[in-house]
Parts: structure tokens; sequence; C-alpha cells
């Protein structure tokens, strides 16, 4: 090389070397640092898309699933051959511990496949349900094992419509769902929704909804009544917290049959390995879908009804709380789950007790003569022994001499 060039050749060797290092240092900003505190929570994406996270939870156990503790049920289920429809905003199938667990799905809306999330709301979901173990974090689905199916029913002006969660349902049922998880609800009662909730019940499908978590009026009203959450066939959920107290304020027509975590839920973002954090009643009602996805693949044998009744019966109730919080465990090994929840007949009367009946005249009579001749033996034979007696001479004691 000439010597002109040298210099030339030192400066671009020093622009290389810098650029190297820039590059490493971008490298590390967007690799996710593994932090103490929780995560940022999951964004509202009102234009664009939601991007990764900047923090990715460690080896620590998120409360949510300490409270639920799925790995007590790991040696006797894992949801293995079930299969939970999410109908949100779609799934991601690039998320951290849900590459293999997402199918293609569908847009309900605009068609097409629906293994996409810009919103990350749906991917938030079916983590909570049936995200895979991922090496350095402790944040895993409640049913591992389970098959996710994607159904988007959130349209391009980011809303839903009854007729999308209606047709959402319909598309989970021909999908062969075992669980349907719908993310939200709507206040309007409509025929098609209806028609779509008794159909998934016709096919033994469960159809688990939240309750509305909005806020109550200014006047302490509650918020208004969600559907499909409110129909009878459907497992309405409502959130708890931390400390077990309620999240909401459900009225009576809302349906509110059970409650699970509803904040402070940790799971992956749609891209990258960093986490979020979510909350609210569609969080708590992923964990109650999780749960009957374990209760499925552990009882087979049962129907979407029975898989109902279990997880209500079974529920961890507190004064604190408008109702009991699911028990996965629970719920798939208790032997008589309607027992928990059995009343107690409080106005029942005197229980009639059996008494013997009324003896015989002829059999006492001949009771007394019998013990009547017995006892008169008894006394001669003891006169007899004693004039015997007194005729026996006193017997010599030793030494004593005879007269």
């Amino acid at each position: 090389m000439p010597r002109s060039s040298r210099p030339v050749a030192r400066a671009a060797a020093s622009c290389a070397a810098v650029a190297l290092i820039a590059g490493l240092h971008l490298a590390t900003a967007v690799t996710p640092a593994v932090a103490d505190e929780d995560p940022p929570a999951l964004p509202a994406a009102l234009t664009g898309c939601v991007g990764p996270s900047p923090v990715r939870y460690g080896e620590r156990t998120p409360w949510p699933v300490a409270r639920m503790a799925p790995y007590l049920t790991r040696s006797l289920s894992q949801g293995r051959g079930v299969r939970v429809a999410v109908l949100d905003s779609g799934v991601s199938g690039a998320a951290a511990g849900l590459r293999a667990a997402v199918a293609p799905g569908r847009d309900v809306v605009s068609g097409g496949p629906a293994r996409s999330d810009c919103l990350g709301r749906g991917t938030a979901l079916a983590a909570i349900v049936a995200a895979r173990p991922t090496s350095g974090t402790g944040v895993v689905g409640m049913a591992p094992e389970a098959t996710v199916l994607p159904f988007r029913i959130i349209g391009p002006q980011r809303r839903t419509t009854p007729a999308s969660i209606a047709d959402g349902i319909d598309a989970a049922v021909d999908a062969g769902a075992d669980v349907v998880l719908v993310g939200t609800g709507q206040v309007a009662d409509t025929p098609a929704l209806r028609a779509a909730v008794t159909r998934a019940a016709g096919r033994d499908v469960l159809v688990v909804a939240p309750v509305d978590d909005g806020p109550a009026s200014t006047t302490g009203q509650p918020p208004p009544v969600w559907y499909p959450a409110a129909y009878p066939q459907v497992l309405a959920v409502g959130g708890v917290d931390a400390n077990g107290r309620g999240t909401v304020l459900a009225p009576p027509a809302s349906g509110l049959d059970v409650l699970a975590p509803a904040k402070d839920a940790v799971v992956p973002g749609p891209t990258g390995a960093g986490h979020y954090t979510v909350g609210g009643t569609a969080v708590a009602a992923a964990h109650v879908a999780g749960a009957a996805a374990l209760v499925r693949g552990y009882h087979p044998e049962l129907t979407a009804a029975q898989v109902r009744d279990r997880l209500v019966s079974t529920a961890e109730r507190t004064p604190y709380a408008p109702a009991g919080t699911v028990d996965p465990y629970a719920a798939m090994t208790a032997l008589d789950p309607g027992a928990a929840t059995r009343p107690v007949r409080l106005d029942a009367g005197p229980v009639p007790v059996a008494t013997a009946p009324p003896a015989d005249p002829a059999v006492a009579r001949s009771g007394l003569l019998a013990a009547a001749i017995t006892a008169v033996a008894l006394l001669i034979g003891a006169g007899v022994r004693i004039r015997r007696g007194h005729r026996q001479p006193a017997s010599r004691g030793p030494g004593t001499a005879s007269g």
C-alpha cells in the first residue's frame, strides 16, 4: 500500500471501529433489560402498532401466577389437546412463549388469518391462557400445552360490535374450539349474539367472557351490563386484586359467576422478548379460560356445563369479594364439587328415630316365670350347701393334739 494511502486507510479503519461500537450500543439498546421492577403497562395504540417492551421480566413469579398456582396441576393436566379460541385483536405468533401455540385463526371483520396483533391485547390474553415456559423468566400460561385459535373481532376503527362478537363465536365453534374466550363485551343484547351463545352451548363449547369493568357512575350506579357475559350459558368473570378484593361493581344482572386476577399480570409483547403488564376483567377472564382448559384436559368426559359448574362451585370464597376466586387445582380434583356450595336446610323438622316394637305379653310372662324358677333353684341349692357345711367337723390345724 502506498504511503500516501495509509492515513486514509487508518482513518477508514477508525470510522469502521466507531461504527461497529455504535452498532453494538444500538443492539444493546433494543435488547430488553431484565429488571427488578415491573414492566411498563401495555400502551393503548391509538395509531400505529405496539412495539417491543424495553423490560424483560426475570425469573420471579408474577402474583397472578402465584395466586392461580397452575404449577400444582402440572402432573395432572397442562391443557394438551384442548383448543382455546381467543376473540380480540388477533394473536401474534412471534410473541415469546407463543410461537408453537398459535394456529392461523381468522379475522372475522376483514378476512384473512389472525396470527398477528397490532394492539397487543389478544396476544396478552393468549399468553395468560397458554404461553409456554421461556428460559430466564417466570412468565407462563395457565395451560401451557393448549392450542390457541385466534379470531380478530376488532375492526379497522379499533371497535367491536355485537355482530363481530357473534361472528367470532360462530367461527370458533366451527373451528373446533373447546373453550371460547371473549375479550370484551357490548351493552346490546342482540338476537345474533344470543343465538351464537346458544349454538356454542349446544355444541358443548364453554364461552368465557368478562363483565364490564368500567367505573361506577357519579351517582354510584354500577357500570352497564355486558353481553355475552350476562347470558346464563356464559361463564361471567370479574376481577380480584392481590389482596383478594373484588375490582368491579357488578350488579346481579351482570351474571357474575367467578373472579380471577385482574391487575398487574405480566405478558409478552406482540414482538420482541420484553414484557408488559395488563389488567382488567378481560385479563381475569383469560385466567379462567386457562383454568377451563386444564379441567377439560383432565376431565375430557365432562360437558361444558359440568366444567362451568366445577369452576364455580370450587371457587374460593371470602367475605369481602362479590364471588369466589377460581381455584384450578380444586376444580380438577374435587370428588364432589357441589358439596362446597350445597345449602344446609335450616327449616328442616325433627328427624324421626325408629323405636323398638312393644314386647309380646306372652313372651314377657314366660320370661318372668323362667326367672322365678331359676331364682328358687338357686336358693334351694344354697340351703343344701349351708346344711352340709354345719355337719362337717372342724378341721384341725397343724400341731394340734387329738383328744
